[in-house]
Parts: structure tokens; sequence; C-alpha cells
């Protein structure tokens, strides 16, 4: 088969993570979404072994605030100098104003930190926000006649000028005469960047795993 060869760089999946998360940081997370709505906030959550320990609001520097997030090149820097300090960049949060609380295809596209637990805070709901956690990891980068194959089966939807995405749900039947490329009960996404210079362009390959959030008091 075309993409079979492609499979064997497909990572072993990990078992959901935990993150705790003291509500006073939930709190801030769900003020701070509030108070830029109906623009989309982000920020930065310090801490070791999925214990938060503090948070960062971050500046969001995407051209489209009210559908995009992009953090800040000085709250980065900020989370290097814990790794200096012993501690993680143990989460990154984003709020999505009218949208679930589920990572979108631009979402897991910009997902950069595979280690680091993604909370995206809804306000689908004003009156009772809804926050969720997931790791978004990079399983697979398909390129040449296995992109192709993906390009010809797979009904592929403009998330954002130039950028495709298909989400297939963990039940979801695969529609692609290949293989499934990750096993039943893993959601995923698929995507690729119409711009990226190469023909066909590469197709990516990022899970989407759900985090046992904890939210102390």
């Amino acid at each position: 088969m075309i993409l079979q060869a492609a499979y064997f760089s497909i990572k072993c999946l990990v078992m959901p993570a935990r993150l705790i998360l003291p509500h006073s940081f939930y709190q801030a997370i769900t003020a701070h979404a509030r108070s830029a709505y109906p623009d989309e906030v982000c920020g930065l959550l310090r801490g070791r072994r999925g214990r938060v320990s503090d948070l960062l609001p971050a500046r969001n520097t995407a051209p489209n605030p009210q559908r995009d997030y992009q953090v800040d090149a000085d709250s980065l820097l900020q989370a290097l100098r814990w790794e200096d300090e012993g501690d993680e960049l143990v989460a990154i949060y984003h709020s999505h104003p009218a949208s679930p609380a589920y990572p979108s295809a631009v979402d897991a596209a910009n997902a950069f930190y595979p280690d680091s637990v993604y909370l995206i805070l809804s306000l689908q709901r004003p009156d009772a926000p809804e926050l969720r956690g997931f790791q978004l990891r990079p399983e697979a980068v398909f390129r040449d006649e296995a992109a192709e194959a993906f390009l010809q089966d797979i009904p592929f939807e403009q998330a954002r000028p130039g950028l495709w995405g298909f989400y297939l749900a963990p039940d979801a039947i695969w529609p692609a005469r290949d293989p499934r490329p990750l096993a039943a009960g893993i959601a995923f996404y698929l995507v690729f960047d119409e711009n990226s210079g190469r023909q066909p362009p590469p197709v990516r390959l990022i899970s989407v795993l759900p985090v046992a959030l904890s939210i102390q008091l």
C-alpha cells in the first residue's frame, strides 16, 4: 500500500496526561477570556510534573485575534527562563469566544509544544465557561505519493486561507482506501498548507488526546 512505509514514523501514543490546576488560576483564565471578548486570549502556565504553580497572561499577536491566537515572543522567552529555573511550560491556554472547548484544525496546525497541555476555555455559553485540556501531538508527516493519496481521498476543508484540515473523531469511519493512520479510538487531524512551496504539500498528522484536568481549591 502507498502509505504503509510512512506508518513506521508514527510514534507510540502515551496514556492521557493529567493536569492539576488551582482554582484561582481557573478563575484568572476565565477573567482573562472575558476581558478581551470577542477576541481570543492566550497565556502560559508554569509548573512541574503536571501541577501548575504560576500563570503568565500573554499578548495575542495573531493578525486576526477573533479567530486565532499567537503567544507574543516575550512571553515565550519567559517560558525558557522557567526551564533554566527547573520548572516547565506545563500548559498553554487560549480561549474560544464562540465555539466549543475543543481544538480546531488551526489549533492543531499551530501546536508546536507536544509535551505541554493545551487548555481551551470556551465562552460559547457565557454564563457557564468550560475549560478542557488536550495534548496535540505531531505523529507523522506524509510526503510525495503518501501526501497525494490523502489529497485524493480525504474531504479536506479550508480552515483558514491556505490552511486545509480534516478531522476524524475516535469512532468515525475512515474514508480513504489505505488503512487508518492511527488506531481506532484516537481522534486526529490531517492538515496541510497549500502555500508550503512543495507539490503535493506535505500532510501532517496530529493526534488529539484528552487530558485529565483536575481543578483544585
